[in-house]
């Protein structure tokens, strides 16, 4: 399985970030997606739930956070990715609908706690 070896080289990169001092907006990005994963793996061993959705819902959450409602623009956006993943038959609505709650919904405190 390819998620271990992904959870490894997203949490080495972000510590890349903090300890070569990046901006706190980037290394907060990225822990609030990384948080997002973890929260995909835990439900993952029971229901496949789409990855893709979850980080587009997650992104367009951290950025209304720090751009405001008028990010909500690119809500088309997110609603195509998860359209696009049903198409495909990748996964169910259902799935795809959890994969945009899990994404914004992990994202903008984890994003707010390290920011």
């Amino acid at each position: 399985m390819a998620a271990p070896g992904v959870m490894a080289s997203v949490i080495t990169g972000t510590a890349l970030l903090h300890g070569f001092g990046a901006p706190v907006e980037v290394t907060a990005l990225v822990t609030a997606m990384v948080a997002v994963l973890l929260a995909l793996l835990v439900v993952t061993f029971f229901w496949k739930v789409s990855v893709h959705s979850a980080v587009a819902s997650g992104a367009l959450t951290i950025l209304v956070t720090v751009f405001g409602p008028w990010s909500l623009v690119l809500a088309p956006v997110v609603v195509l990715i998860g359209c696009s993943r049903v198409r495909l038959r990748c996964h169910a609505a259902g799935q795809v609908g959890v994969g945009f709650l899990i994404g914004a919904a992990v994202s903008s405190p984890a994003f707010g706690l390290v920011r």
